[in-house]
């Protein structure tokens, strides 16, 4: 039997049956670029407080209106109506701006973030060479459970990839570990 294959082609010294990507219900190591996740920042989650009074806004001004100048009801339902579309709007920017424009994608031979709409930046860092992955949390993010992730490689000082807002920052630091030489 040939010892080629019962290792990595990139791995030598790793026997095709370590492949912990594979244990976990992953692409494997080995073979072509596969993506495995591809993630966005999420919006309502890392931002409850602001999501809701954006939300609840209509509301707030139409009532408030009603009782300053004691319109009537079909007023108050135009009122209402031009607020709570203003409002949607706004928040539809926002949610574009802050999740649409941002992506964190892991494959099984490298992480790549892509921001912006108009304009695109691109960072990726191989898989083989990240030095360190940084999650970062305060107690509100552990609680809705979002934070923000960073990856730095061997190549460069500081982090090269870092999104914020992210959902289960531990779980996507797992899969990255998957495909890192430890």
């Amino acid at each position: 039997m040939n010892d080629e294959s019962h290792t990595h082609p990139e791995q030598p010294d790793r026997p095709a049956s370590d492949d912990r990507a594979v244990a976990a219900g992953f692409p494997p190591d080995s073979g072509p670029e596969q993506r495995v996740l591809k993630v966005r920042p999420a919006l309502f989650r890392a931002y409850p407080v602001s999501t809701g009074a954006l939300c609840l806004a209509p509301f707030g001004v139409t009532a408030l209106l009603v009782w300053l100048f004691e319109l009537g009801a079909r007023v108050n339902w135009i009122i209402f109506g031009a607020f709570f579309a203003f409002c949607g709007v706004v928040l539809f920017i926002w949610w574009m701006k802050n999740t649409v424009s941002h992506a964190l994608e892991i494959t099984n031979k490298r992480t790549i973030v892509r921001n912006g709409l108009f304009r695109r930046s691109t960072s990726e860092v191989m898989h083989d060479h990240v030095r360190n992955v940084q999650i970062d949390q305060t107690f509100a993010d552990r609680i809705f459970g979002v934070g923000k992730m960073g990856i730095s490689s061997s190549g460069q000082s500081g982090i090269e990839v870092q999104v914020d807002n992210l959902p289960h920052p531990d779980k996507l630091k797992e899969i990255v570990d998957l495909y890192r030489p430890m």
